[in-house]
């Protein structure tokens, strides 16, 4: 198949890139011909102060064919200004010839939508949700003003409990597959680690509220809070990569530091290789999750999470309700208060190489690009009630014994265990 990968590219943070990158990665691993485009308009090209200037000098181009050519991809790249006025990689006539003979047009983000060239020329066309619960609750209250998630025939969520009934979020009549992260697990060997330090990576505070059903979204920084003696609590360093606005949230940040809380700066992660060092020398992951994970339940899993375990690292992790899909209490525990967090260190530290190799083992078995997106092409040949979680039940489940929920399609199992 030709693929198509769209996403927010230039200038973004590594963490976000590498999700994208997966999907390319990994399906050229498995055979397919792969190019990677990104439209962008004028509000995009900033100077380091803030202001406009012309698309030939603005470094998120230099940026975009750096990050791409780090990756292997250049040059079948094409980075869009203003539905072709100018590109940088591909010309526009390269990308839109591309594009008419091109089966699979992924998007994870970005404004491709409106280089009508490019996203309507695609046999399909798939959305991959990011932000479980927020992109559901939006298109159902705007519409195609928000996201034209109407003009997607596939549509893919990291909320592995949306459209399921433990969960109230509204689909507005679309199905979602629950798709997991993809890992390009070549790229994510494991690591021994060099700190003994937990850490993650962590947005503070940003995301646009939203009620729904008597909840409201909250913060991120809701959460943290609750945990913000446990630096005095636990037998390891703690540490947050945090963005935060230091002006705007001075006195947290302070706080937080004063608790025993080491804070670093992850616009220090200039390049995946950075991104890979900072989880690869933790001794694990803990993380609150954002409160719209968990006050609507949407079975959410972080990216870092599944680069923390593919790196062999174990992950405490705030529950968002994933427990019905992925096995919990060796590698990937989490935790619903305090004393369940307490109580999941002291597992993890008790048995850490054991906890190590299973979290490895999770990413193999969960998160395995070879594996996940394979579940895509299945979605396509046999539409969206053959997958996932919803709809028709999808049969004999790779996980029945445990009693979990299939991530997995049976046919994707079935070939790769040559049944």
């Amino acid at each position: 198949m030709r693929i198509i990968c769209t996403g927010k590219l230039a200038n973004t943070t590594v963490g976000h890139i590498d999700h994208i990158m997966a999907y390319a990665l990994g399906f050229q691993h498995l055979g397919h011909e792969v190019y990677v485009m990104e439209s962008v308009g004028s509000n995009r090209c900033l100077d380091a102060q803030g202001k406009h200037i012309p698309f030939a000098q603005w470094d998120g181009r230099i940026h975009f064919e750096r990050t791409m050519r780090s990756y292997g991809l250049w040059p079948k790249c094409c980075l869009i200004y203003k539905q072709g006025e100018a590109t940088h990689g591909m010309t526009f006539s390269e990308a839109s010839t591309v594009a008419r003979d091109c089966d699979l047009l992924i998007t994870r983000s970005g404004q491709i939508h409106k280089v009508p060239d490019i996203f309507e020329a695609p046999r399909f066309r798939a959305y991959f949700d990011g932000n479980p619960g927020h992109t559901q609750l939006m298109f159902h209250q705007h519409g195609a003003d928000f996201e034209p998630l109407d003009r997607y025939e596939y549509l893919f969520t990291l909320g592995l409990n949306i459209g399921h009934p433990t969960c109230s979020i509204p689909t507005n009549g679309r199905h979602w597959n629950p798709l997991p992260r993809p890992v390009f697990l070549p790229m994510w060997p494991k690591q021994q680690a060099k700190h003994n330090r937990f850490t993650t990576i962590s947005s503070w505070k940003g995301r646009a509220k939203f009620q729904w059903a008597g909840k409201d979204s909250g913060e991120k920084s809701d959460n943290w809070m609750q945990f913000l003696h446990f630096p005095k609590m636990t037998t390891h360093p703690l540490e947050i990569a945090l963005n935060i606005q230091d002006h705007a949230h001075h006195d947290d940040l302070t706080l937080f530091k004063e608790k025993g809380w080491i804070i670093s700066d992850p616009a220090l992660f200039q390049t995946v290789q950075d991104y890979q060092s900072y989880i690869g020398q933790s001794r694990g992951e803990f993380s609150v999750a954002h409160n719209r994970y968990v006050e609507f339940q949407t079975g959410w899993v972080s990216d870092r999470s599944a680069l923390y375990l593919a790196s062999g690292k174990p992950v405490l992790v705030q529950s968002t309700g994933a427990e019905g899909y992925l096995p919990v209490g060796e590698g990937f525990l989490t935790f619903r208060n305090q004393d369940e967090a307490l109580a999941g260190f002291e597992e993890i530290n008790h048995q850490y190489d054991r906890h190590c190799q299973t979290a490895r083992d999770m990413a193999i078995e969960f998160f395995d690009s070879s594996k996940v997106l394979p579940n895509i092409l299945h979605v396509l040949e046999n539409g969206n009630q053959a997958y996932g979680l919803q709809g028709l039940s999808p049969g004999p489940s790779i996980h029945a014994e445990n009693g979990l929920r299939p991530l997995l399609h049976p046919k994707t199992f079935q070939d790769q265990k040559g049944l």
